[in-house]
């Protein structure tokens, strides 16, 4: 059997057409009323995905009744989770040393740090004294964010010590960072290594502010760097570097994320052990030729997959790049049109939509009401057709006031460059 544990936001995904070979011997985990998809043997439920021992406690009661061979797991919040349940059950696949250093923002840079890749100076966070005493130290801007945050959840700019006291009680619990601020455009390496052996790794570069541009409601884009500018192979030789110095299985899927100064100095932001999310699996589609999703379940799996294609394809593939749109505080009231020639238009949004009050306040830079794929073999025509298609898209939304919107926090600033 494969036990699959699906994320509400990885609900969907078509397992049963991507694991043909396993039909009749899919088993998921999920929160209640996600729509998960067709093939599964059985789909078991819990009512708060966030509930870390729910989540297990079903998985395992799961593989109770059906022996697992495989866990699956395309989501950052089951990173750990997975790992868990492969070591009570002897599985393969990235294990419990490796899923913390993946996910523990303090654990990543200190192994990266020991390699000697450069990092940000950081230190790790239990009290309001651990950021101003940092700062004392390091003068400038800081972030602090959570050391296993996604999504960019939780995340500050501080420029000075001042502000730091109205952090108090989210940093109470001990499991927040501190670093320095890095000035630089930030950058995206999506790599795959298969038994050891690197199978594809495209480097890409975010529009803006990156990850942080939902602070501004505005769009956030990727596009991919041509395979002979000089800084796509740094980028790619940083990331099997830092995979190398982190213990990481020999079958792997990272999605690194590395400021660029000005100087052309690489600075590691952070490393997670998962395809990346939001529309960067539809951007990777065209560059790698198949869905890395499905991709990366069969080699999971260990079901034959086209290797050499793969390579080939990313090689050779057409530059592509995406964007997506973010919410607004307030009501959608009026939809866009897919622009001409935009691939992979996605809407998850709907006329109504409310997006007012606690649930813009919380949103995640991957919380898009529409993305889309441009692609154009001429990197200049790539970048016109992409801030043509933004300003379309986002001029195609209408919004409806619904409550005046809440300030940002003090303590809290759009950057440049970005993090997750």
């Amino acid at each position: 059997m494969i036990l699959v544990l699906i994320s509400p936001r990885q609900a969907g995904l078509p397992f049963a057409q991507w694991l043909p070979e396993e039909a009749g011997r899919l088993v998921a985990v999920t929160a209640a009323g996600a729509p998960v998809g067709e093939g599964f043997a059985e789909v078991v439920t819990v009512p708060d995905w966030t509930d870390d021992a729910a989540v297990l406690a079903a998985a395992r009661e799961v593989a109770r009744r059906y022996p697992p061979r495989v866990v699956l797991a395309p989501a950052e919040a089951d990173v750990e989770r997975a790992a868990a349940l492969r070591h009570e059950l002897a599985l393969p696949g990235l294990d419990r040393v490796a899923a913390a250093a993946y996910r523990d923002k303090v654990l990543m840079k200190q192994y990266a740090g020991a390699a000697g890749l450069p990092v940000p100076a950081f230190a790790p966070v239990a009290t309001v004294r651990d950021i101003t005493d940092f700062m004392a130290a390091h003068p400038g801007r800081v972030v602090v964010k959570p050391r296993n945050g996604s999504g960019s959840s939780g995340v500050h700019v501080l420029d000075a010590p001042g502000r730091a006291e109205a952090l108090a009680e989210q940093v109470a619990g001990g499991f927040h960072e501190v670093e320095e601020f890095v000035d630089g455009a930030l950058h995206h390496v999506d790599a795959f290594r298969v038994e050891g052996e690197p199978l594809a790794a495209v480097a890409s570069r975010y529009t803006g502010a990156g990850c942080l541009t939902h602070w501004e409601d505005a769009p956030l884009g990727s596009r991919n760097l041509d395979p002979a500018d000089p800084l796509h192979q740094r980028l790619v030789d940083q990331t099997w570097r830092l995979v190398d110095a982190l213990p990481s299985p020999a079958t792997l899927s990272a999605h690194a994320e590395f400021f660029v100064t000005d100087d052309g100095r690489i600075v590691l932001c952070e490393i997670a052990a998962r395809i990346g999310g939001g529309p960067v699996p539809a951007m990777l589609r065209h560059i790698l030729g198949t869905d890395p999703r499905e991709l990366w379940a069969r080699v999971e799996c260990g079901l034959p997959v086209a290797l050499d294609a793969v390579r080939h394809h990313a090689r050779t593939a057409p530059r592509a790049a995406f964007c997506g749109i973010p919410p607004k505080p307030g009501r959608v009231s009026r939809l866009p049109q897919a622009p001409p020639g935009v691939r992979d238009f996605v809407l998850n949004t709907r006329v109504g939509d409310d997006w007012s009050g606690e649930r813009y306040r919380l949103r995640k830079s991957g919380d898009f009401l529409a993305t889309w794929v441009v692609t154009d073999p001429d990197p200049a025509a790539l970048e016109r057709r992409l801030d043509a298609t933004c300003r379309l898209v986002g001029a195609g939304f209408g919004w409806e006031e619904t409550e005046p919107p809440a300030p940002v926090p003090a303590v809290a600033g759009p950057a440049e460059g970005g993090t997750r």
